[in-house]
């Protein structure tokens, strides 16, 4: 069996799946503010719904950013450790690769967000106001995540099926988060 954890999104998916590639189950639940306290105890009540234990599992892929400082060391830290005690195959995927069309936007705060224009492109954290001048100005009326903005049409499911089915195991011995620092930020 294989895990597969996105703590970064508005709500955290766990995500079960065989060696077929198919999902076996998975749970949908709010982590915001509570990843030191929720996210193990959900990892371990979800396995043991299942009748499995951190040993049964092979791989552990895990979503590592950008998000908030601390929500990202935190689900870092978990698997790691988990990691450390039971040699895992461990996978780690930016947010960004959970969508396969662009632009992809997340937020990063009340005023601004984390964004990828194109595949090619560099994360950036823009302004709102920004990415709704950039949106405008290239008449892009849909935009793949998490950004409330007007007129703009918000696509927010991931195709963890078609994620898991392409997905391209990294053996890691640890995940290294994926931090962007804001300028303002010293």
């Amino acid at each position: 069996m294989n895990l597969f954890i996105n703590p970064i999104s508005k709500n955290c998916n766990i995500l079960l799946f065989d060696e077929k590639r198919e999902i076996v189950d998975s749970i949908v639940f709010e982590l915001k503010w509570n990843e030191s306290s929720l996210l193990l105890p959900t990892i371990d009540d979800f396995l043991k719904k299942n009748k499995l234990n951190y040993f049964d599992i092979k791989n552990i892929v895990l979503v590592n950013g950008p998000w908030s400082f601390t929500w990202v060391r935190t689900a870092v830290l978990a698997i790691n450790t988990i990691n450390y005690i039971t040699k895992k195959n461990l996978t780690a995927m930016s947010y960004f690769e959970l969508f396969k069309d662009y632009p992809i936007a997340k937020s990063s705060s009340k005023r601004d967000c984390f964004f990828k224009k194109d595949k090619e492109s560099e994360i950036e954290i823009v302004e709102n106001d920004k990415l709704k001048q950039f949106l405008e100005q290239n008449n892009i009326k849909t935009i793949y995540w998490e950004v409330e903005l007007e007129n703009i049409e918000i696509i927010e499911k991931i195709d963890y099926l078609t994620i898991i089915k392409e997905l391209k195991f990294q053996n890691l011995e640890k995940i290294e988060p994926l931090y962007l620092k804001k300028p303002n930020i010293c």
